[in-house]
């Protein structure tokens, strides 16, 4: 069974020493291989990763066998909850603190741009749901129980984003996910669920003009309502079928 201290040790390892990693590789080989050696730094964590858990029961860890039709189901809904959730915080969150963080995804050539899309839609919520979803929540779920395990995955998790704009959409994503886990879910289809959800953040990055996705769409008074109202009523249905306590 998973304890806690490993888990916390090893999502400070990827929090902190990841990121150092990366800013050596970074200062070693100059600001244009910013997001390749982010990418050269998940990747061997990743690997170390997927090592460590062998030893564990992949059933105890959430690796278990759902139905397609559930696991489309479950995609589809995250899918949704995370465009107007998305959209939510755009209409809340004022533009300038947007701006600033976007500002940080902005390669400047081609094989950065394949990086970013790597590490956004590959390595990062790969190594997510293993960490948060699979070892912490087991972990906290043995020794808490359920309900204590969710909201500490969760909070952990988005905690570990850093930024505010990037914690405010974790919050209600990792809780949904989370929950879906604890309550019988398989971490293949949150897995899933997450590098599609990244991976049209990533389009919303590279791609302007597209309503509901570009990272330059504003939404308007009545659209941000809108996606507000959407987001609590869609979260609130995943969480009655799949509840917290």
């Amino acid at each position: 069974m998973p304890s806690v201290g490993p888990a916390l040790f090893l999502i400070a390892c990827y929090t902190l020493a990841v990121q150092l990693l990366t800013g050596t590789l970074l200062a070693w080989l100059g600001p244009i291989w910013l997001w390749r050696a982010t990418l050269v730094a998940e990747a061997g964590f990743l690997v170390g990763l997927i090592a460590y858990l062998k030893r564990f029961d992949p059933y105890i860890l959430g690796l278990r066998s759902v139905t397609w039709a559930e696991g489309i189901q479950v995609v589809l809904w995250f899918q949704a909850i995370a465009f107007v959730s998305d959209a939510a915080i755009l209409w809340l969150v004022p533009s300038a603190l947007v701006d600033d963080y976007l500002a940080q995804f902005q390669p400047a050539t081609t094989s950065e741009w394949a990086a970013l899309a790597a590490v956004a839609a590959g390595a990062a919520p790969v190594i997510e749901e293993l960490l948060f979803r699979g070892l912490l929540l087991a972990a906290l779920r043995y020794r808490f129980g359920v309900a204590w395990a969710i909201v500490g995955s969760t909070g952990l998790f988005a905690l570990a984003h850093l930024e505010w704009v990037q914690i405010l959409a974790a919050l209600p994503l990792g809780l949904m996910l989370g929950a879906y886990v604890a309550r019988g879910g398989s971490l293949y289809v949150t897995a899933a669920a997450h590098v599609l959800g990244n991976g049209f953040s990533f389009l919303g990055l590279k791609y302007s003009g597209i309503p509901w996705i570009s990272a330059d769409w504003y939404p308007s008074d009545l659209e941000g309502a809108l996606a507000l109202l959407s987001a609590v009523a869609l979260f609130g249905r995943f969480l009655r079928r799949y509840p917290v306590v």
